[in-house]
């Protein structure tokens, strides 16, 4: 016994020797695996006087697990035996040790630690071997032993018994460990844990529970004076076990009366509400639970509660809330309760209900929260009856008058509510209202769960919405225009709803504001003038039809109130964002309401707007002022120019810092405060764009812009050499801001419009001259710094962004800078920005088709070259970890998503233009050898199909370029069979433009050579893919990629028809479809060179016999896609 005292001793305390620790601990495991380990622990647990309380608390460890190995039912060889030993000494101990004062100087854990392993030592014995366990246990505490119904006469002798409190509260640490054991659900248990549970509370169930109720009353009624923390104890084990026990041993006449008697102890109020809770909500049938309801009188109880203590007004508000939930079922229960329950659960509802406002408007989140479940499902039931045609009743009406109004008044924020000092503002608290703060994060959820509420009031009662709501925030905007507003005062200055307006109010208005305008949008959608704007976030109108004119006129009245109140004055950090966001969420007000827009631009350029005090707050507000501008761009802002770029001037200061950016980086990317200037660079980009602004105004603007940003940049560049300004991180991520925000200013202007019929080496755009002069300009500087600094990714991610902007604004007139833009980002680029290059590749080919096909054939090597070089890099040498894997597999699937916007851009002739055509095969060989047929990644595999597809298409069936290589939607095929049959097609057009002859003789040799290709590699990989291990035809991704390999197969076929495999692309022409679709291929298979290769050597060479390979080849020429996807795969099936 000794030896584990000092062992775990050793083993535990921190200084021992690292060898001798480890001994200790060895040796510890030793004795719980010893068959007598448990008779030496026993003997240690037990010893008077007591041992160490570490070696005592193992002692007990190595007991439990004993126990716990002995079986649940004591099954194993001598099992019986050490249990009745275990028990006997463990209980001859608590009944000598802990009756007297040493319960009191045991150490909480040992307690605790003891009483669970006397619950696992009943659950292992009861009933079989020891039936006593319950009666045992409440023996042991002194209190008198009754079984049976509690009722008056039952309990007469509980009154004056001897109880042991020591003891009485190990009882209640032993119940509560059982009931936790047994029913707690949040305990994992297995089938056999949970069968024999059930087992043992049937067993209890015919006497030790009321055994077990009468034990509770006793305590209840003979300590609750003078031990408050017993009688708490025994309240907590009432709510856990009334779950499952007979409910009449709890509710009747003397527990009903202790508990009603407890409610007025301050001491135990609160757990005895508690545990009313706990029988209210206890799971019944409707019948039987308006029969306790009314048993209890529960809402005549609560009435006389005093909820003035937070602490106890929650615990009330907790029981009215179960209350009114468990009414609300009783009613919705049409099926077993009968129309007089209902009716009396209606009434008792009705009953309730002023007391559920009550706590409702307490001024204590916490206590007006508590009741939030019960009031959703009142509204819920309402607007179920309004659904099924039932009209309001009187008193039905007026609870929701009364709610409304509570409802709105909650709304607001506390007027103690602590807000920073603009100084005291963190940074990443872009509104200032320190949102990741645990009292403003309990305030967002506390007014969303509200604004649930009054929507549904809206809902069920739209008049009283109105005229509440209405009336509220029309009430706070004439208070605010006749007195003004106070950014530091909360309260009103002569009290709610007189003098000057409080911050609080002011807040609260512009919130209704935005409530009313977005229960109209979410409903109906807004038309303003006509003009609809749907639902906010992307909601689903729920109706076609309009909201009614009187609703939008109410809320255009509203909106032009809060502007013309001057409620924007406001300095406090609560005003501003809410109120800016109100005018972008609602713009359509400014399309009918034109004279409104010069206010609100003085607003937000104005010391409340993008100046505010708080600098947390201006983000927020320049972010709102791009919105704006935004939506006002079509309608023109050319009178506000020269204003509007003066006045944000100061703020377009760029200076980098390099503290945010780093800390920024480590959450994904971002610049600090610069990413909220963008948005102040784009606006003023949107606001010089409109055609009728002044060009000579125009270029003074753009120069009052640029020029800080072209100067800045120069003055780095020319300081020092590029290899130094590499070497200075803040000089890089200057160079980055001054580039990107050239680039954000270009993004203010519109798109070029490109006619993509037209050959032309340019198109048709907005721009004056002068305005694509200083543009160009600008991607002079641009390129010129990316050449001497492409090592930096900073100044590779700042040029790509701004170059990009401005090949959309310029059109034609930036292509020539595109090879210089690629060629530089390529050289140094990691995988991830190769993958977004390959992105703005695919989107400038699209665009700019077909005249940018001789720039995109002078890149097609250099990128294809980047690509594989990082494929084969990490082909040598493994994946570096699986976030490099995902970049590659990011990689393969960007490359063939180029690749195959190529093709569907109808640029197919630049793989066979001079300087690429050598290297046809060397581009499609690892398509078709390689990322088709790897069945790791399904999307890539689908996409190098595809490419495969369409390259078939292209140079083996429609080799002239008569048809269009893109999907074509129905509509869009339509107008492109209505185009002039003189003019060229998009693919004979980029043709032209790179001098290729498409009946040339090196485009035939070209095609001829893809052609073997196509036999030797691209069919056998056809059959090689879905054979390979992992590939799960059943699996949904799979399965598209055999669509695409039966549509890979078909046209295969199709080029070996006769007619088509003459290469001159007579064939083809005389197809009338813009678009050619893969269609059964028919006619003679004996003349079809491809089915005659298939039939007789591709598919027996794999081992296909014969007759399976003639009819395979059948199948593909007879059948369309569909089917022969259906046969392809009962083919495969077949095959494996």
């Amino acid at each position: 016994m000794e030896q584990v005292e000092d062992a775990v001793r050793c083993a535990l305390d921190p200084e021992s020797a690292p060898d001798v620790k480890a001994q200790a601990t060895e040796y510890c495991e030793r004795v719980k695996k010893s068959p007598s380990g448990w008779q030496v622990c026993l003997e240690l647990f037990t010893k008077v006087p007591e041992r160490r309380p570490e070696a005592r608390l193992f002692a007990l460890q190595v007991i439990e697990a004993a126990v716990v190995d002995a079986g649940v039912r004591g099954g194993a060889s001598g099992a019986p035996e050490r249990l009745e030993t275990i028990r006997t000494v463990l209980l001859e101990f608590v009944s000598t040790q802990y009756a007297v004062s040493r319960y009191h100087a045991e150490p909480a854990f040992i307690k605790n630690t003891l009483a669970h392993t006397i619950t696992r030592l009943g659950l292992a014995m009861y009933p079989a071997q020891w039936p006593a366990f319950i009666k045992d246990m409440i023996a042991l505490a002194g209190i008198p032993d009754t079984a049976g119904p509690v009722s008056d006469e039952s309990v007469a002798g509980a009154a004056g018994a001897d109880i042991n409190p020591a003891l009485a509260d190990f009882l209640i640490k032993v119940l509560g460990s059982l009931d936790e054991e047994m029913v707690n659900r949040a305990v994992p248990r297995g089938a056999e844990e949970t069968a024999r549970n059930s087992e043992i509370k049937d067993a209890m169930r015919v006497a030790d529970v009321s055994r077990m109720a009468h034990a509770w009353y006793a305590v209840l009624r003979n300590l609750s004076g003078s031990h408050p923390d017993l009688s708490q104890g025994i309240l907590r084990l009432m709510g856990a076990y009334v779950a499952w026990i007979d409910i009449n041993l709890i509710v009747n006449q003397p527990f009903v009366r202790m508990l009603f008697e407890l409610l007025r102890a301050p001491a135990l109020r609160g757990a005895a509400c508690c545990c009313l809770v706990e029988i209210v909500g206890k799971g019944m049938r409707a019948m039987d639970k308006l029969y306790l309801l009314r048993f209890l009188g529960i809402v005549d109880v609560m009435k006389q509660l005093d909820i003035g203590d937070t602490g106890f007004g929650e615990q009330v508000g907790r029981l009215a809330n179960v209350t009114g939930i468990e009414l609300n079922a009783i009613l919705a229960d049409k099926e077993l309760a009968t129309a007089e329950a209902q009716a009396a659960a209606a009434a008792m509802l009705e009953e309730l209900q002023p007391l559920l406002l009550t706590f409702l408007s307490h001024e204590q989140s916490e206590v007006s929260s508590s009741v939030f479940l019960a009031i959703n499902d009142s509204l819920a039931a309402l607007k179920k009856a309004q659904r099924e045609g039932a009209s309001l009743s009187a008193f039905q009406q007026e609870f929701l008058a009364k709610l409304l109004p509570t409802l709105v008044d909650k709304l607001q924020y506390s007027s103690d509510y602590g807000w920073p000092s603009p100084t005291d503002a963190v940074v990443g608290d872009h509104d200032g209202s320190l949102d990741e703060d645990d009292d403003e994060a309990m305030f967002g959820e506390l007014r969303h769960s509200l604004r649930v509420f009054v929507d549904a009031i809206g809902q069920i009662a739209p008049g009283l919405y109105d005229s509440v709501v209405l009336a509220a925030a029309q009430g706070i905007f004439k208070q605010c225009a006749q007195f003004g507003v106070s950014a530091e005062q909360a309260a009103d200055e002569g009290g709610k709803g007189r003098g000057r307006l409080g911050w609080v109010r002011a807040e609260l208005g512009i919130y209704l504001t935005q409530a009313y305008g977005d229960r109209l949008s979410s409903s109906k959608g807004l038309r303003f003038g006509g003009t609809k704007h749907g639902p906010p976030n992307g909601a689903r109108a729920e109706a076609p039809a309009a909201s009614s004119s009187s609703s939008i006129d109410s809320l255009r009245d509203l909106l032009s109130m809060m502007i013309q109140s001057g409620v924007i004055s406001s300095s406090h950090p609560s005003i501003a964002p809410m109120y800016f966001e109100n005018l972008v969420r609602f713009g359509g007000y400014f399309e009918v309401q034109r004279e409104a827009v010069a206010p609100v631009l003085t607003s937000f350029l104005g010391p409340t707007g993008i100046r505010h005090p708080y600098s947390t707050v201006r983000p927020r507000i320049w972010y709102f002022l791009h919105r704006f501008v935004k939506q006002l761009h079509c309608l023109g802002l050319a009178e506000y120019a020269s204003d509007f770029v003066s006045a944000v001037a100061d703020m377009l200061k760029i200076k980098a810092d390099t503290t945010a950016a780093g800390a920024a980086a480590g959450l994904g990317g971002g610049y600090g405060l610069f990413d909220s200037q963008l948005y102040l660079f784009e606006a003023c980009g949107m606001v010089l764009a409109p055609a009728n602004l002044d060009d000579s105004t125009r270029m003074a603007l753009l120069q009052h812009l640029f020029d800080p940003l072209f100067a800045g940049a120069q003055q780095i560049m020319n300081a020092r050499p590029a290899d130094q300004v590499l070497q200075d991180p803040r000089a890089l991520l200057q160079i980055h801001h001054y580039l990107t925000a050239i680039g954000s200013v270009v993004k203010g202007f519109p798109d070029v419009r490109v006619d993509s019929k037209t050959a032309s080496a340019s198109a048709p755009h907005q721009l004056s001259p002068n305005t694509v002069q200083v543009f160009l300009k600008a991607a002079d500087m641009c390129i010129a710094i990316l050449e001497a600094l492409c090592a930096s990714q900073l100044v590779r991610e700042a040029a790509r962004f701004s170059l990009s902007r401005m090949l959309s604004v310029l059109g034609a007139e930036a292509l020539p800078y595109l090879p210089r833009l690629i060629n530089s980002l390529v050289s140094s680029c990691a995988v991830e920005e190769l993958v977004d290059l390959l992105g703005l590749l695919g989107q400038v080919v699209f665009k700019f088709k077909p005249y940018v096909a001789p720039t995109a054939s002078e890149l097609l090597l250099p990128v294809i070259s980047k690509v594989y070089g990082f494929l084969d890099q990490v082909a040598a040498n493994g994946a570096a970890g699986t976030d490099e894997a995902v970049l590659l597999q990011e990689l393969r699937k960007g490359y063939l998503t180029w690749i195959a916007a190529l093709f569907n851009s109808d640029l197919d002739g630049i793989f066979l233009a001079a300087q690429n055509a050598p290297h046809l095969v060397t581009i499609f060989r690892p398509i078709a050898a390689q990322l088709a047929v790897d069945p790791a990644s399904p999307q890539a595999q689908r996409l190098a199909f595809s490419v495969i597809f369409k390259a078939v298409q292209a140079w083996l069936v429609d080799p002239m370029g008569w048809h269009t290589l893109a999907t074509l939607t129905p509509s869009a095929a339509a107008a492109a069979a209505s185009r002039d049959p003189q003019a060229p097609a998009l693919r004979q057009a980029a043709a032209q433009a790179l001098g290729i002859a498409l009946d040339g003789g090196d485009a035939k040799a070209a095609r001829a050579q893809f052609r073997q290709f196509v036999m030797g590699t691209v069919l056998p990989a056809c059959f090689e893919a879905p054979a390979r291990p992992g590939f799960q035809v059943a699996d949904a991704q799979m399965s598209l990629v055999v669509s695409e390999i039966a549509g890979v197969l078909q046209m295969v076929l199709l080029s070996g028809a006769a007619g088509i495999a003459s290469d001159d692309g007579s064939a083809a022409a005389a197809m009338a479809a813009p678009q050619l679709l893969t269609v059964p291929v028919g006619g003679d298979l004996n003349q079809n060179q491809c089915a005659s290769y298939m039939s007789t050597a591709l598919l027996p060479e794999m081992g296909c016999p014969a007759d399976m390979a003639a009819e395979f080849v059948q199948a593909l020429a007879s059948l369309d896609q569909k089917q022969f996807k259906k046969y392809f795969v009962a083919f495969l099936a077949h095959s494996r």
